[in-house]
């Protein structure tokens, strides 16, 4: 059933929503991870020599190396969690397909996965993220700067009131098999729950899913299923929908909500004022408008379509006005600089406070069909 999902997932959603997997699994078929690092060899383990470690159970072929794992698990571990190392967010790794680049161990979710990452494994890698500023002057100017946004977007008093959130969206997304269009509708029931539901369309071939994230949990949602993500894929997913704009200003006043003023730059041509934000995994750079301090763009570090960590602007465009709020229609993404269609894409509508149903945000049980 994993097998299918994976494929399931990686063809048809915008972001990881892969079940949980058990508590422990053998790892790299039985292979000393030790002696496999120390001696380049493939030693089968022994079962009187075995460690449950995270996700998996380790042999070892004496008991030398496994007191040597057990002192620095860390070093001989699968590393990553055991998610793959090229898609990484929750998407979970086959324990028995593995390399070791630079002393370290990875798995990978398909044989594609595998080739590309040992082809450029610094493309798939996470990167540590630049220490935030703490300079008094930076953080006093970086909540003046919030505030001014808050303003230009249309209020305090208003951007507060918001209970419910509801945008479609639509955009083409360019991939090896063909385009496939998608249409998105996000449904935000502050202050934490998010359900987003896509229908893909793929020639004359249509399939729907949501992603529901709650208090409770997050969970995938397709072909009359539900498959509860794991603590990497929800940890995606609360990263991805607490990127949006009216997600940022509504939480400013959140315990751990930071913010620092950072130096201008230019932004696709223009100079804009800068202010990074981090709060509950989200850390991004709102980028304002000298004049009026709107957010003309949004910034920060994510995997794109094909896994790659880089470099990620949303240019926000096409403000209109929506419950007193102006808000943006059309967000164009550059990665590393370079046009993006996996993020780009166009609003059709918005709507706030508006009813919602709570069954929305109540998840069938899984494996109802």
């Amino acid at each position: 059933m994993r097998v299918a999902r994976v494929l399931f997932v990686t063809m048809l959603v915008t972001a990881p929503a892969l079940a949980q997997m058990p508590a422990s699994r053998e790892a790299l078929d039985g292979v000393d991870p030790v002696a496999l690092l120390t001696q380049g060899k493939e030693i089968s383990g022994k079962p009187e020599f075995k460690v449950s470690h995270g996700k998996f159970d380790y042999l070892f072929a004496n008991a030398e190396n496994k007191a040597i794992f057990e002192k620095t698990p860390g070093k001989y571990e699968v590393q990553l969690n055991g998610a793959c190392a090229r898609m990484g967010g929750g998407v979970t790794g086959n324990a028995s397909d593995y390399a070791v680049v630079d002393g370290k161990i990875y798995i990978f979710g398909s044989d594609d996965c595998h080739k590309k990452f040992v082809a450029a494994p610094a493309k798939y890698l996470p990167r540590a993220a630049p220490p935030m500023p703490t300079a008094a002057a930076d953080l006093q100017k970086g909540r003046a700067m919030i505030d001014r946004a808050v303003a230009a977007i249309g209020g305090a008093e208003r951007l507060d009131a918001i209970a419910s959130y509801v945008e479609t969206s639509s955009q083409v997304q360019k991939r090896a098999a063909g385009d496939v269009t998608v249409a998105t509708k996000t449904i935000r029931r502050f202050p934490s729950d998010v359900r987003v539901e896509r229908t893909m369309t793929m020639g004359d071939r249509t399939q729907q899913s949501a992603t529901l994230v709650t208090k409770e949990g997050a969970w995938f949602i397709g072909q009359g299923r539900a498959y509860p993500q794991n603590a990497e894929g929800r940890a995606t997913s609360e990263q991805e929908y607490g990127r949006h704009l009216v997600s940022i200003l509504r939480a400013r006043r959140d315990a751990g909500f930071k913010v620092a003023a950072l130096p201008p730059a230019t932004v696709d041509g223009a100079t804009v004022d800068r202010v990074r934000v981090q709060h509950r995994g989200v850390d991004v750079t709102l980028n304002l408008d000298p004049a009026s301090a709107r957010v003309s763009s949004v910034s920060f570090t994510a995997r794109n379509m094909d896994g790659e960590i880089g470099d990620y602007t949303l240019l926000l465009s096409d403000v209109r006005e929506v419950s007193g709020l102006r808000l943006p229609f059309a967000e164009r993404a550059l990665f590393n600089g370079a046009p993006d269609g996996f993020l780009t894409r166009d609003l059709t509508s918005i709507a706030i406070n508006q009813p919602l149903d709570a069954a929305l945000f109540q998840p069938p049980p899984p494996g109802e069909k």
